[in-house]
C-alpha cells in the first residue's frame, strides 16, 4: 500500500511539474512572438517613415519627369500598413526613374538599411514561429503566420522588374532547376 501511494504521489507530482513547465514555456513563446512581431512592425514603420520623407523631399524639388511625379503620388496614396506587391512595384519604378534622371538621393542608404533591418526581423519572426514546438503554441494565437520579405528592391542601383522576377521565381518553384538570377 505504501509503494502504491508513493508511486501515485510521484506520478501526480510529475504531471503537475509538466503542466507548470508547459505553462511557463507557453508564456515564453507568446511573449517572444509578441516582441518579434512588434519588432517587425517597428522596422516597417521606420522604413515607411523614411519613404514618406523621401517622397516629400522629391516632390518639393522641381522634377521634370511626369512619370516620377505620378509614381510619387501613387506612393503617397498607397496603403503602407504592411508589405504588398503593389508597393514594391511603385518603389521599383521610383528607384528606376531616379536612376535614369541621375537624381541624387541621400535616402538610399537609409532605405537600404531599413529594408535590411526589416528583413532580418521578418526572418527571425518567421523562423521562430515555425520552429517545433513553438509552432504548436503559435497556431493557437492571433499573431500572423508569417511576414513577407521585401527582398527585390535595392535603392540606388539598377534592379530587375519585381513582377518579372516573381514570375521567374514562381516558375522555379513549380518546375525546379537553377535558381533565377
Amino acid at each position: 500500500m505504501k509503494i502504491l501511494k508513493g508511486c501515485l504521489i510521484t506520478i501526480i507530482a510529475f504531471i503537475l511539474m509538466c503542466i507548470v513547465a508547459y505553462y511557463f514555456y507557453r508564456n515564453n513563446v507568446i511573449s517572444n512572438l509578441e516582441s518579434s512581431s512588434k519588432n517587425v512592425e517597428e522596422n516597417w514603420k521606420k522604413y515607411t517613415e523614411n519613404i514618406n520623407l523621401r517622397n516629400k523631399e522629391l516632390i518639393l524639388e522641381t522634377i521634370n519627369d511626369d512619370s516620377l511625379q505620378h509614381y510619387l503620388k501613387m506612393s503617397k496614396d498607397i496603403k503602407k500598413e504592411e508589405f504588398s506587391r503593389d508597393f514594391e512595384y511603385i518603389e521599383y519604378k521610383i528607384n528606376e526613374k531616379l536612376m535614369s534622371e541621375n537624381i541624387e538621393n541621400e535616402f538610399n542608404e537609409k532605405l537600404n538599411s531599413n529594408v535590411d533591418a526589416y528583413n532580418q526581423s521578418v526572418r527571425a519572426y518567421n523562423v521562430y514561429r515555425v520552429t517545433f514546438p513553438n509552432s504548436l503554441i503559435a497556431r493557437k494565437t492571433n499573431y500572423p503566420k508569417k511576414f513577407k520579405y521585401f527582398d527585390i528592391i535595392r535603392y540606388g542601383i539598377e534592379n530587375q522588374n519585381p513582377k518579372e522576377k516573381r514570375q521567374k521565381i514562381d516558375h522555379w518553384i513549380k518546375n525546379g532547376g537553377k535558381y533565377p538570377e
